[in-house]
């Protein structure tokens, strides 16, 4: 089967099942704070809801640890798509924060919704 991305591209399993997806800025992968903030943002709306997708898009569970290890993973990420040592640590803040408190940083809600977008349905 396809690996798909879950939360991010036209691409990702968020959008193929759920309609939304986070944007990509400049290039593929996670290399600024508002993609970071945007997949933080799904991923605990994932939390919330008890269920996830893996990389072929089925349902699976979403516990703490899964919750946990995706949040590392988006600065694992955005080191590996060339965010700078400015943007990583931001990111990492952010990341403690969420892992924290179980939520976004309110000044950073609008970001992430902002960087959300939905897919738009084809039209005849």
């Amino acid at each position: 089967m396809a690996k798909h991305p879950i939360y991010q591209g036209r691409d990702s399993c968020y959008a193929l099942r759920e309609g939304i997806y986070v944007k990509r800025i400049e290039k593929p992968g996670i290399d600024t704070i508002s993609e970071a903030v945007g997949i933080a943002y799904l991923i605990l709306r994932d939390y919330r809801r008890g269920w996830t997708y893996d990389h072929e898009c089925h349902k699976q569970p979403m516990d703490h640890e899964l919750f946990m290890k995706r949040l590392r993973y988006i600065a694992t990420l955005a080191k590996r798509h060339g965010a700078t040592k400015a943007e990583l640590r931001r990111i990492k803040k952010i990341i403690k924060y969420v892992a924290k408190y179980k939520r976004l940083p309110k000044q950073l809600l609008k970001r992430a919704k902002k960087i959300i977008v939905r897919k738009r349905k084809k039209t005849r």
